[in-house]
């Protein structure tokens, strides 16, 4: 079995392995001019991976054996529900401010149908935190390979920054992003420490380990479907056109 520090390590390891903001949509978004369809594509995948959280969060904190972490755990829900500790709001409006910045009406959201990667990301971490035999799966998989998600960098900036200079959006409406950037150093780190907690023999640190690696690969996975929904709409625009 791993000694705590180097188990940190390799559960570090497996987060920044596959970074997320390397995916070539991020680099759409670097473009100098703006593309709105893919940024409501974005927005409209995103916002069904936000409305599960609070629900992860809340799971992990009911199944949590480890009396002292509930505390922060119970801290972690508050904010992801009411946004009070960053004297904000709750993060699903945060991110419905983004949405409505990005100019996507109320109905055209509500009719947002999961892409199969979307769906497979939500189910898998939703899978993990309902089985309670799999509760340092899903500590690895929500705390720290879905926070961290929130924390990467590319050439020292955060990915939302992009944002506000191509997409001409406020920092109110950017607040989801700047939000997280900032608490999910914190809860990473709670993730670290719990996972490591919870992990009592050799298997369940390769296990978890594991559900890092897979939880990244599927995020990566779920940017690559947000590529393809958009290569389709483009294409289907096409055939419109010249059957018109």
């Amino acid at each position: 079995m791993l000694e705590a520090a180097e188990f940190k390590r390799r559960l570090v390891r497996a987060l920044k392995a596959r970074p997320t903001i390397s995916h070539p949509v991020f680099a759409e978004f670097m473009r100098p001019e703006p593309n709105m369809e893919l940024a409501k594509i974005f927005a409209c995948q995103t916002y069904l991976l936000t409305s599960m959280f609070e629900r992860y969060i809340s799971a992990i904190f009911y199944r949590c054996p480890v009396r002292e972490f509930r505390t922060k755990l119970a801290e972690n829900l508050y904010e992801e529900v009411t946004g009070r500790l960053s004297k904000t709001d709750g993060h699903l409006e945060l991110m419905e401010r983004f949405i409505v910045g990005i100019g996507i009406p109320r109905a055209e959201l509500e009719a947002t149908v999961a892409s199969p990667e979307t769906r497979d990301l939500i189910e898998y971490r939703a899978h993990l935190v309902d089985d309670p035999a799999q509760f340092h799966k899903a500590a690895a998989a929500v705390m720290i390979a879905s926070e961290g998600q929130t924390i990467q960098r590319k050439d020292g900036r955060p990915a939302y920054e992009v944002f506000a200079k191509r997409y001409n959006l406020t920092e109110d409406q950017l607040a989801f992003f700047s939000v997280h950037a900032a608490e999910d150093v914190e809860h990473v780190q709670d993730g670290l420490e719990l996972t490591t907690k919870v992990c009592t023999t050799a298997q369940m640190q390769d296990e978890a380990i594991a559900a890092v690696a897979t939880t990244c690969e599927k995020f990566w996975n779920f940017y690559s479907g947000i590529e393809r929904t958009f290569a389709e709409s483009r294409s289907a625009g096409g055939a419109a056109a010249a059957l018109s």
